[in-house]
């Protein structure tokens, strides 16, 4: 139901603000636990807006939005739906870092995912913008009791997820011209930022940025790289059969030396260079501007043509995101191989926003000592609609089983990049936008985008997440894949003179000795498709069961090995530190790692380990420390 106006039969358990990806994930989430939840949007029109890049996924990002789909969360089902281009990244790399990417139609995804929220049942959606939180002080914690929406006035409701994206006092920089604003034709959000302030966050000034749209019938793509979907094309949601919308041709281009003449030489109109911008930036998708200026030597820079629409009328040149003004775009753009003639109908624009240092919140999400307050997004200084979709889901589950009195979700680093995205956030904190990779998981080689939702199934169980059905279909998963497994453990290749001339005419290598076809596998130049001949059953298997069952074969050693070191971080993370720990008290800790301790404020002794600079003699003796507070507690018992 939607609520424009008047009273929305409050109270609610769950008040969710903001209506893109984050804002999305943690309503459907809330709802999906069983309590009754409201999402709180200036207009439905532009729900889960795509105001960057219109894509999903990529290394790490598309590894989340598999995560997603098995928490029973939307975005893969809105992407699969939308999608105009789907390949596999990194096919020719290990298991670990091959990820789903997929381009869509900006204006579908919002449609589909106004239609997902539409139907979420027992929950109201109200177009107002909040303007303020109200709480209640009991003793040292407090405790949130509602929000204030300009036109609706208060509601009431026991936990608040804020999501708010790049709204909060957001500024529009172009140039020397500056406009109040989250995204283009979206004013910021000022009020509910100075009340936010007023609570005492940690507040602090990030920046993002987003290219020039341009007009698709006037680029030249002959002499351009194209991309193709790929065949068999690869789905996030495993209930995906086929495409919805017309598949589309990307193309790819490079800036060169006119490019970065016309960007050197207006350097200083730039907001990043002139002083109006003090955000900082992404380190890791920087403007064009920054490239240029950062790295002096490299004579090009790529760019992704990249269709927003499935009549190919508008294109995003991903690769050239900038703050340069409108006249110094039209020349830069127009110094790029197959857009001298391409016109642009918006320009690029830099977004500074506030933000929260995200170590003041608990692992749930939650603000430390400020029950039911949760904090989603962007607004944690993160980078992308996958971070944001995936943050807002965990921190509407944890609201929702707040508000049933319930345990809230807690994600390994070994489990999910979930659970890696908020260790590294809550225990480190950020001093740039927040990035996923498949680098910053030291276990990528257990949480591949094909096992997402065997790890998390029994969280989504737990939770009310997912249903019992899509668990059945995850233990008839299971069930094949060590079924397979068995087979082709127990399955024997014996030498002989037929055995050999049918394994070379089959382009493999021949055997000295009985081999199972388990053993044979593992074996570089052989895969699962290979063996085909020999095993006709192979033939059988699904292509999920398939897929998983050559990567177990051939990582067998690699994930013992990865397994075994997970089980070791547990360990660590099972050691809780005080929340008064002195470290100062330690002795032997040198300074320097005093420093770091006092920072981060680690809640375990894995989230010491882990924090920069910090040795595992230092991780030793805070061990020692902790076992010697425990044995003067009990004395005095």
């Amino acid at each position: 139901m939607i609520a424009k106006n008047g009273n929305p039969d409050d109270p609610f358990d769950v008040i969710v603000i903001g209506g893109g990806h984050a804002g999305c994930e943690a309503y459907a989430a809330a709802s999906r636990v069983g309590v009754r939840a409201a999402l709180v949007t200036p207009s439905l029109d532009d729900i889960a807006a795509q105001p960057c890049n219109p894509a999903v996924g990529g290394p790490g990002k598309g590894h989340l939005v598999r995560e997603i789909v098995a928490l029973g969360g939307v975005m893969g089902r809105v992407t699969d739906r939308s999608g105009l281009q789907f390949r596999t990244l990194n096919r020719k790399k290990g298991p670990a870092v091959r990820a789903t990417r997929v381009q869509t139609d900006s204006r579908v995804y919002v449609q589909e995912m106004a239609q997902e929220i539409q139907r979420i049942a027992g929950g109201r959606v109200i177009e107002d913008r909040a303007v303020g939180l109200h709480w209640t002080t009991e003793g040292a914690r407090r405790r949130i009791t509602g929000v204030t929406l300009e036109q609706t006035g208060r509601i009431n409701g026991r936990a608040v997820v804020i999501a708010t994206g790049t709204f909060l006092r957001g500024q529009l920089f172009i140039g020397d011209q500056v406009i109040p604003g989250g995204r283009r034709d979206a004013p910021p959000a000022v009020r509910l930022a100075e009340s936010l302030e007023a609570i005492g966050l940690p507040m602090m000034r990030l920046k993002t940025g987003t290219c020039p749209r341009l007009d698709g019938s006037t680029i030249d793509t002959d002499a351009l790289e194209p991309q193709i979907s790929d065949d068999p094309m690869p789905f996030f949601d495993p209930q995906t059969r086929a495409p919805a919308l017309p598949q589309l041709t990307c193309y790819l281009t490079y800036t060169g030396p006119r490019t970065h003449e016309v960007i050197r030489r207006t350097l200083d109109q730039s907001a990043l260079y002139s002083g109006a911008i003090t955000g900082i930036g992404p380190r890791y998708c920087p403007s064009i501007e920054t490239k240029i200026a950062r790295f002096p030597d490299k004579d090009r820079h790529q760019v992704f043509l990249e269709p927003e629409d499935q009549r190919g009328r508008v294109v995003y040149p991903s690769g050239i995101s900038t703050s340069l003004p409108a006249a110094v775009q039209d020349e830069f753009v127009h110094a790029i191989d197959g857009l001298h003639q391409a016109r642009i109908v918006r320009y690029g624009y830099a977004v500074e926003y506030d933000a929260i240092q995200p170590r003041v919140l608990t692992p749930s999400l939650e603000v430390d000592g400020f029950d039911g307050l949760f904090l989603a997004g962007q607004f944690l200084g993160t980078s992308g609609y996958e971070e944001a979709a995936a943050l807002g889901l965990f921190a509407g589950a944890n609201a929702a089983l707040r508000c049933r009195g319930e345990a809230g979700i807690a994600l390994r680093r070994d489990q999910s990049y979930l659970g890696v995205m908020i260790d590294d956030l809550t225990t480190l904190g950020i001093d740039e936008p927040y990035r996923m990779f498949t680098s910053r998981a030291e276990f990528r080689l257990l949480l591949r985008e094909d096992n997402a939702d065997e790890r998390l199934i029994d969280v989504g169980l737990a939770t009310g997440l997912v249903d019992g059905s899509r668990a059945r279909e995850i233990t008839e998963k299971r069930t094949a894949i060590a079924q397979a497994t068995e087979r082709l453990r127990t399955t024997a290749l014996t030498p002989s003179e037929e055995t050999n001339t049918r394994l070379g005419d089959l382009g493999l290598s021949p055997v000295g000795k009985p081999v199972s076809l388990f053993d044979y596998l593992r074996r570089t130049e052989v895969h699962l498709r290979d063996l085909l001949p020999l095993a006709p059953w192979i033939g059988e298997l699904p292509d999920g069961v398939a897929a998983r069952v050559e990567v177990d074969v051939k990582y067998e050693g690699y994930l013992a090995r990865q397994q075994s070191l997970a089980r070791q971080l547990q360990d660590g993370d099972r050691v809780r530190l005080p929340a008064d720990f002195d470290f100062d008290a330690v002795p032997g800790l040198k300074k320097e790692a005093v420093e770091k301790l006092n920072q981060a404020r680690p809640k375990t002794l894995g989230q010491a380990g882990r924090i920069p600079g910090i040795t595992p003699a230092t991780v030793q003796m805070l061990h020692v420390w902790c076992r010697r507070l425990e044995s003067s507690e009990d004395g005095d018992r």
